[in-house]
């Protein structure tokens, strides 16, 4: 298991915590060191550390029927990599993390920020290469059928890694990373 080495002392590493007011993350040597951080700020370290997986698979487009690459992030999915606590929490995907989702508008060309006039918003989704069509209902990764047993049950997502982008000198916003 990957680990954040606490700030204070040598020898520990933080692991996520819950107490009556929010989750946190503490130091393994508890109660010897009492250093502690948000979730926010461990996310972060995470990210600065590991940079964005970026995840691609193949879906059928339902209006042109052509194959159509769907391409996401799944942060819980690499967090629990560094505590299982992240394995309670819901996918973290496109649509989920704006600066991340501003960065896949800029690189791929199937990101696209999309207005819907149902529900009077803006979302960030996949469209399909031929066509344009939007893949999915709002955020086609809510509901990642094509990859749902790799991605919750096996953990074997290894061959739909398409890509890692390093968040080195870009900005995160730790408003951004209050997610759980």
């Amino acid at each position: 298991m990957k680990f954040i080495k606490c700030k204070q002392c040598n020898d520990g590493k933080y692991v996520i915590r819950s107490s009556e007011y929010s989750n946190f993350a503490g130091c393994s040597n508890y109660p010897k060191c009492k250093s502690t951080i948000t979730i926010a700020e461990y996310i972060k370290k995470v990210l600065e550390k590991e940079g964005v997986n970026i995840y691609k698979w193949k879906k059928q487009c339902p209006k042109c029927k052509e194959g159509t690459n769907v391409i996401s992030y799944f942060l819980n999915y690499d967090l629990e990599k560094y505590d299982n606590a992240f394995e309670m929490v819901k996918n973290i995907g496109i649509g989920d993390v704006p600066f991340i989702d501003r960065i896949l508008i800029e690189k791929y060309k199937n990101i696209k920020l999309i207005r819907s006039k149902t529900i009077n918003e803006e979302y960030v989704a996949n469209v399909c290469e031929h066509c344009g069509c939007l893949q999915g209902h709002n955020y086609v990764v809510d509901d990642p059928h094509e990859i749902y047993e790799e991605l919750i049950h096996e953990k074997k997502m290894e061959k739909y890694l398409f890509d890692n982008i390093s968040l080195e000198g870009i900005f995160i916003p730790y408003k951004e990373l209050n997610i759980i």
